[in-house]
């Protein structure tokens, strides 16, 4: 969420986004055009053939992370057309691993376009969520050392090799 949206803020992006158009470049994730338009990942207000607006990518993006938590496509398979069809339907919740990121989809998923997060407050809360992870991610490195013997938490040294009795 947080390389696509800041792609889309810089205008980099001004199609429909779907789980085919969204690849990794090293450690980022990027959208590349000319993947062709799913139209499961297109937003239940959009016209076939008009270029979508930045509410349209922002439901499409929130497909999208839906597709990457679970492997499925939004509602039940039908994306957009089911919603569009039922707009009172429920929002889906991802897996109980990803339940902090369910109010973030629902913001993205609404009904409703003008319900929907900007794209702007949906970067600062993608950043800050990468920032969580990568300081988890830090804090099990650390632990992981210390556990394993390779690293003293408190002054970044090494274990000795011999322990000395005192």
């Amino acid at each position: 969420m947080a390389d696509v949206s800041t792609l889309l803020l810089e205008g980099n992006v001004i199609y429909n986004i779907s789980p085919d158009t969204v690849t990794i470049d090293g450690d980022m994730f990027i959208v590349e055009a000319g993947q062709g338009v799913q139209k499961e990942y297109v937003a239940p207000e959009s016209i076939e053939g008009d270029k979508p607006d930045m509410k349209q990518i922002i439901w499409s993006l929130g497909a999208v992370i839906y597709f990457a938590a679970t492997g499925h496509v939004i509602f039940g398979g039908h994306g957009s057309y089911y919603q569009k069809e039922n707009p009172s339907v429920s929002l889906p919740v991802l897996p109980k691993n990803l339940q902090k990121l369910t109010a973030v989809l629902h913001k993205c998923i609404c009904c409703n376009p003008e319900e929907r997060i900007s794209m702007i407050e949906l970067k600062e809360v993608a950043l800050k969520g990468l920032a969580s992870c990568e300081k988890r991610q830090r804090i099990k490195s650390d632990l992981a050392n210390i556990m394993t013997g390779n690293k003293d938490i408190r002054n970044g040294e090494k274990w000795p090799e011999e322990m000395i009795e005192i």
